[in-house]
C-alpha cells in the first residue's frame, strides 16, 4: 500500500471522528449526559421534522451526494493500491541534436543499489526509479547495521550516489524519497 502523510491524516482524522461520535452515542444513551436526553427518540427533533417536510427534495440530493462520495472514494482507493507507475526508458534531458539519449531505469536502479551498498555501515538496499521517462523519480529504501551513524550515511548517500544519479541524469532537482531503516525498524524519511 502506497499511503502517504495526507492519506493518513485525513484516515486519522475521519476515525477519531466516527469514534467521538460513537462516544457520544453510547454516553448519550447510558444518561451520562442526563435522562431526558437518553429517553428521547432519535428521530424526535428540529433535523428530523426539516427533513420530513422536505422529503420530495432532500432524499435525491442525499443520494446523489452519496453516488459521488462513494465514486470518490473508489477513485482515492484505486490510487493507494495501485503503484507508480515504473519509469522503462529515461529521456537524459540536455540538448541532444542526434536525437534524446535514454537510459534503461533498471540500470540506473542497478548502479545506484551497487554504489549505496558499497558504502560502510550499509547492510542492503534496493532502489525504484517510478514516473515517466521524461519525469523520473526515485525511491530508495536503505538498511543499516545497528551501530551505523544514520546521519552520516544519509549525508553520504545524498552527496555522492544522489549527485552521480542527478548528474548522469542532468536533473539537478530530481526527486528522491530516501527511507532508512535500522536492522528492521523504520527511523528516517528524507524526501
Amino acid at each position: 500500500m502506497y499511503a502517504d502523510r495526507t492519506n493518513r491524516a485525513l484516515l486519522t482524522l475521519l476515525g477519531t471522528s466516527l469514534l467521538a461520535a460513537g462516544t457520544a452515542g453510547v454516553l448519550a444513551g447510558t444518561e451520562v449526559f442526563g435522562s431526558h436526553l437518553a429517553g428521547r427518540y432519535l428521530t424526535d427533533n428540529p433535523i428530523a421534522r426539516y427533513v420530513g417536510d422536505n422529503s420530495i427534495w432532500f432524499w435525491p440530493v442525499i443520494a446523489l451526494a452519496g453516488v459521488i462520495a462513494a465514486g470518490l472514494a473508489l477513485r482515492w482507493l484505486i490510487a493507494v493500491l495501485t503503484p507508480p507507475a515504473r519509469a522503462g526508458d529515461i529521456v537524459i534531458a540536455g540538448d541532444r541534436a542526434d536525437g534524446p539519449t535514454t537510459l534503461n531505469a533498471g540500470t540506473l536502479a542497478d548502479a545506484v543499489t551497487t554504489e549505496i551498498d558499497s558504502y560502510r555501515g550499509i547492510d542492503a538496499s534496493h532502489a525504484g526509479v517510478y514516473g515517466s521517462p521524461t519525469d523520473p523519480r526515485l525511491a530508495i529504501t536503505v538498511r543499516t547495521s545497528s551501530d551505523a551513524d544514520i546521519a552520516a550515511v544519509r549525508h553520504h548517500i545524498e552527496d555522492d550516489a544522489l549527485t552521480h544519479v542527478r548528474h548522469v541524469l542532468n536533473r539537478p532537482d530530481l526527486p528522491v524519497i530516501l527511507d532508512i531503516a535500522v536492522g528492521k525498524r523504520h527511523t528516517s524519511r528524507v524526501s
